[in-house]
């Protein structure tokens, strides 16, 4: 169920318990209707708010503005119809500082065309609970921005981990409800990786199970269609893999490493378009590497991958294009490169070829840091990078919608994963620039996090060990930074 900030321009009055109309903004020849979204339990837009602002944007800049007394005014906004694509920025203040705020995702202008905009509109950097709940339980589960701006998660824990879930189900941002498609693994997975293919399937990878509260590695491979909601059960892994990372290096072609009892061998995956299938390739590497070593990857656009392992040795670069065979394919640092080898940690690629890592445990001290680091491809060594703000390991991240931005959140204050980070925060680790730091609405041990097309953060799962209701497994917020 939505409920709407009580706004109308013309202004209505203000009810007390946050329901009313959306915003009618009247520009040239059409009017456009700003649906200010309250899905959450509790959060009260509109408190303490006297003025509101209206910003367009285009491409990151401002290109009208009107501010107005709430209540008593009517502005209205015209010129806009020659940008053609715009986002509409929403930003409810107290005559000196912003209280509550929404943008929308980018829509089209038409001349005579009327326009329906939703945007999620809250008190700003304060994660609340949603109406809404998941259909399912879900720990250590995956999630997945798809093309329409559903969000779409799948599989993931229960809360005691006990056992593994094969359910799939999507979040709309719009209607802020959960729904089960209908497709499902053929078992319980969780903790998967994943990557889009160039049909605009989702292939799912390993992961681990939890059968009668013991872990196991599954071996299976799946390709998921969001548009058809179908799975199919393709392959399996040679070897079965979970705490394991995976490197798309070609379209249709992908690494994984890592993974308990992997020895020196990796999973090549490839898709043969003539037979129609996807193949999984024993690959042994050579000079001294250990999959079971290899902790984060990711692959540059030129098709190498850093690996981050757990020493000198397993640290390095995976060049399939270098001429050598693919088993030789990979290049340890050098000593003297070498940063802290860390478990664990958030990765993000936050320039071709520059890999900025930060948390993660200690391999050294067994501590959980928030050190910050980067590993440069061209001089394939490590430098000094931007610290979280909360030292973690495990943790979920998304790229938010400000180019470079990330946000960050749950994870784990122990090497051991027990005690759960309730924190979110958001950084921009190629600058150093750092934006708020938010407690959580309630432990979220293994959560996800997914930037949402209006600026929204989306919280998922995440239980303490004893949970046993679905009452507030998802959570949401949405940043402002000056």
């Amino acid at each position: 169920m939505r409920k709407f900030t009580p706004l109308l321009i013309p202004l209505l009055a203000c009810s007390p318990d946050g329901d009313g109309e959306d915003v009618v903004l009247a520009t040239d020849s059409s009017e456009i209707t700003l649906a200010l979204l309250n899905p959450t339990l509790g959060a009260t837009p509109v408190e303490g708010v006297d003025s509101m602002r209206v910003d367009v944007v285009v491409s990151g800049e401002v290109v009208a503005s009107e501010t107005f007394d709430y209540p008593g005014g009517v502005p209205e906004i015209t010129g806009i119809i020659e940008y053609g694509v715009v986002s509409f920025h929403v930003a409810g203040t107290d005559g000196t500082s912003v209280r509550s705020y929404g943008r929308s995702s980018e829509v089209v202008l038409e001349p005579g065309a009327d326009l329906w905009v939703p945007i999620t509109f809250l008190p700003i950097n304060r994660v609340f609970a949603l109406q809404e709940e998941m259909n399912d339980l879900r720990s250590e589960h995956r999630s997945m921005n798809l093309p329409d701006g559903r969000v779409l998660f799948v599989g993931g824990h229960d809360p005691l981990r006990t056992s593994s879930i094969d359910t799939i189900e999507t979040y709309d941002p719009q209607e802020g409800v959960f729904s089960v498609p209908g497709a499902v693994l053929d078992e319980g997975v969780g903790a998967m990786q994943w990557a889009w293919t160039s049909e605009s399937e989702i292939l799912i990878m390993g992961g681990e199970v939890y059968a009668n509260s013991t872990l196991g590695a599954s071996d299976g491979i799946w390709l998921y269609g969001p548009t058809q909601d179908t799975v199919e059960h393709i392959s399996r892994l040679i070897n079965p893999r979970y705490d394991h990372c995976a490197a798309q290096y070609m379209q249709n072609a992908i690494l994984l490493l890592g993974g308990e009892g992997t020895g020196t061998s990796a999973d090549l995956l490839r898709w043969y378009t003539d037979k129609g299938e996807w193949q999984d390739t024993l690959l042994v590497l050579q000079n001294g590497f250990s999959s079971e070593s290899a902790m984060a990857c990711e692959a540059a656009a030129d098709g190498r991958v850093f690996v981050a392992g757990t020493d000198a040795d397993t640290t390095g670069i995976w060049d399939p294009f270098s001429g050598a065979g693919l088993g030789e394919a990979f290049e340890p640092i050098s000593a003297s490169a070498a940063g802290t080898y860390v478990s664990d940690p958030v990765m993000v690629q936050i320039e071709d070829g520059v890999f900025w890592m930060g948390g993660g445990t200690n391999l050294d001290t067994g501590g959980v840091i928030s050190n910050g680091q980067e590993f440069r491809l061209e001089s394939a060594s490590y430098v000094t990078g931007t610290a979280l703000a909360t030292p973690r390991q495990g943790a979920a991240w998304d790229h938010w919608i400000v180019a470079g931005w990330v946000a960050v959140a749950c994870g784990y204050s122990d090497s051991s994963s027990v005690n759960p980070v309730n924190k979110l925060e958001l950084l921009n680790p190629s600058t150093g620039e750092k934006g708020p730091t938010v407690d959580l609405d309630r432990a979220r041990a293994g959560c996800q996090v997914n930037s949402l097309p209006d600026g929204s953060i989306l919280i998922t799962g995440g239980y303490d060990e004893s949970s046993t209701s679905a009452n507030g497994s998802a959570a949401i917020m949405v940043p402002y930074i000056e």
